[in-house]
């Protein structure tokens, strides 16, 4: 009777293993997404703020964001020579996750509000050495300029919106997090396969040259500081 009792503990001792790693795996790995994700949300109201005084432009947004990530990538301390390690490693990363998806895109306001609101003012932007003819969103005076509505077609639908509703700024961002644990990053990955969101997607084309990668994304609205500049940054 003793070795029947030994035995069957050790059967059920086999089949539960696997699943209790499997379960502490797990954990752990989503400890690691949830921080990522917190970090990301930081990072891109960072850059929806770069944005908003940087005239809408995209390259301020994404410095921005890649500032804010860089925390997510600092190992084995937190000093000015680990920082900067970490950030080369973040520029990299989000060179590569640019060239499969945006990383940063502006959700609002699209190219139909800018057309309608648009007016032609001189102005310069974060290089320029001097000011140049431009269209933009103005946004100075915004207390004291019309409430009057336009008709505007947002993603086929008629939406009504002033020059103050224009000057929202609402970005989107994506990161390609590289999963940590083994065994279970592959099977999260595989399970989302091939055929998920558009940023996922990318983020498995990302992956399969250096690792499973999940996507995350987040979004960010912020009033503009700056009037809103065109250089086909917007959609």
């Amino acid at each position: 009777m003793k070795r029947y009792f030994s035995g069957q503990s050790l059967t059920e001792f086999l089949v539960l293993m696997p699943i209790f790693f499997l379960v502490l795996c797990g954990i752990l790995e989503f400890t690691y997404i949830y921080r990522a994700k917190t970090t990301l949300n930081t990072a891109t109201f960072e850059a929806a703020r770069a944005g908003s005084l940087n005239n809408a432009q995209l390259d301020p947004m994404r410095e921005a964001l890649r500032k804010g990530m860089v925390p997510l990538y600092m190992q084995g301390g937190t000093g000015t020579l680990k920082m900067g390690e970490a950030y080369i490693k973040v520029r990299l990363d989000e060179a590569a996750m640019n060239k499969a998806s945006a990383t940063v895109t502006i959700v609002h306001p699209t190219i139909a509000v800018f057309d309608t609101f648009k007016v032609k003012r001189k102005t310069a932007l974060v290089n320029d050495t001097t000011d140049k003819e431009r269209w933009i969103i103005p946004n100075d005076s915004l207390l004291y300029r019309s409430a009057k509505k336009e008709t505007v077609k947002i993603a086929g639908k008629n939406e009504s919106l002033n020059i103050q509703d224009a000057n929202l700024l609402k970005v989107k961002t994506l990161w390609c997090y590289k999963l940590k644990v083994p065994i279970l990053r592959e099977l999260l990955v595989s399970s989302l396969g091939w055929f998920g969101s558009p940023e996922q997607r990318a983020c498995n084309a990302l992956g399969a040259l250096g690792g499973p990668r999940l996507a995350l994304s987040s979004q960010s609205t912020i009033r503009m500081q700056s009037h809103i500049v065109s250089d086909g940054n917007l959609k």
